[in-house]
């Protein structure tokens, strides 16, 4: 039996719920290993150590030499295949699908759902429900995209022909109907508060609609509503393309309008049931509990 120690840096929303997930997968492993998790440098040696997080060691600087002695072999993670950034993992898992990958030790593992939180949720149907994401952007070049995009989404809302709910993701949490961008100064390049994903997952089982507003390069937002029988409609750069058969997406080009109209009559011919189902297919927890623990077995050669 191995011993697994799992470590985070960070207490950010996607790190936490890909700690939760990895967790959840190892102690349902068939007793094959012990799993631990902690929060920072450890303080003993395991047989594996695994980093939740993008890339942590490079990202936040970390010390090796307070990691690599108390593994005898180590799993890193990241965006896509072709990440340029070798460290010192014996495995790197990407969540991004690919064709191709830059070395032979870097494993696609696919995005999971947890999916005792996401659901259909019954609602008033005489509305359509509209979640926006928050505002965001990568990189300074990107600020001024993101702000074009917010506002053209909240002007297409305003001149909807059908009635919407809206929830829209703000530094104060989740704002119901809430009509208007909140754009924060130049130099902060996101806004919205940290909300438990139980929390959180209560505004994904009620939404029909799901507007991204900025580039994602590990979202999971789409996917995570596609759970709950809901649509995404989004501009084609917004998510990894390679991403976009494992949720259902209507594209919009940036001078198109959104038309809610003919959203809500493509919904009636799609139960939010059979959205759910398809998007398990793709994204269920089973998937990546089995490709985690293959991967292990083999690395540990089990």
């Amino acid at each position: 039996m191995i011993s697994i120690c799992l470590t985070k840096f960070t207490e950010d929303p996607w790190s936490r719920i890909i700690m939760q997930g990895f967790l959840k997968a190892l102690k349902n492993s068939d007793s094959f290993c012990t799993v631990e998790e902690i929060f920072g440098y450890p303080k003993k040696k395991y047989d594996l150590i695994i980093l939740i997080g993008i890339r942590s060691i490079v990202k936040r600087n970390l010390d090796k030499s307070k990691i690599i002695p108390f593994c005898e072999k180590l799993i890193d993670m990241g965006d896509d295949a072709m990440d340029p950034r070798r460290n010192y993992e014996d495995i790197y898992l990407y969540f991004n699908p690919s064709s191709k990958k830059l070395y032979d030790h870097y494993q696609y593992i696919p995005k999971f759902i947890l999916e005792e939180y996401l659901y259909p949720e019954p609602h008033d149907e005489n509305y359509l429900n509209v979640y926006v994401d928050h505002f965001k952007y990568q990189n300074v070049s990107e600020r001024d995209v993101s702000i074009i995009t917010i506002k053209k989404i909240f002007n297409d809302i305003q001149n909807s022909k059908v009635p919407l709910k809206v929830f829209y993701h703000t530094s104060k949490g989740i704002e119901v109907n809430r009509l208007t961008p909140e754009i924060p100064e130049i130099g902060i390049s996101q806004c919205s508060s940290f909300i438990p994903f139980e929390d959180i997952a209560y505004y994904y089982r009620n939404t029909d609609v799901f507007l991204p507003t900025h580039r994602e390069t590990q979202g999971m937002v789409a996917q995570e509503i596609a759970a709950c029988g809901g649509i995404t409609v989004l501009q084609d750069w917004m998510y990894p393309k390679t991403t976009h058969n494992q949720f259902p997406a209507m594209l919009y080009k940036k001078d198109q309008e959104i038309d809610f109209l003919f959203i809500k009559e493509v919904l009636k011919n799609h139960s939010k049931n059979e959205i759910r189902i398809n998007t398990i297919k793709k994204c269920g927890f089973n998937n990546f509990q089995e490709k985690l623990k293959v991967i292990i077995k083999k690395l540990f050669k089990l």
